[in-house]
């Protein structure tokens, strides 16, 4: 009988990880809290948007984003501004999806500010400009690569 219980109990922890994608990193931003937020970066698709892209209920497992989505209350972020992909072995990619303010890359270690215009790898110490004002910079954990 216990050994039903400690099988039962097994399988119900194994189903509540598998459900949690790997944790890649975050996106830290001391302008939109002056304390410091961080959005976590799960392996998968995550959305930049100003608002909601998932009926209510539905849920895409990435930590302490929305549905899926990192919502960013402000008028210079489009409806779907940016499209996150983060991968199991730590890579990470984005791609501005023709927002009227733009995505903006600056290198770690570099001065310059470049607009994004395709599908862009990101790396530990980046920094992204969201529309007008929204900084983050990237922290990627360190991980295995396939």
């Amino acid at each position: 009988m216990s050994r039903e219980k400690n099988t039962a109990k097994d399988l119900s922890a194994k189903d509540r990880t598998a459900k949690v994608k790997r944790l890649v990193g975050w996106l830290v931003s001391y302008g939109l809290d002056s304390n410091g937020i961080a959005f976590e970066l799960r392996s998968g698709r995550i959305f930049v948007s100003s608002g909601p892209l998932l009926p209510a209920g539905q849920n895409g497992n990435n930590g302490n984003t929305q549905n899926g989505c990192i919502i960013i209350n402000d008028e210079s972020i489009s409806s779907l501004h940016l499209a996150i992909n983060a991968t199991a072995s730590h890579q990470l990619f984005i791609q501005d999806i023709f927002s009227e303010h733009g995505t903006f890359l600056k290198r770690s270690g570099e001065s310059e500010e470049k607009k994004i215009t395709g599908v862009c790898e990101i790396r530990h110490g980046d920094w992204i400009r969201i529309g007008e004002k929204n900084r983050f910079q990237v922290c990627l954990i360190h991980g295995r690569r396939n």
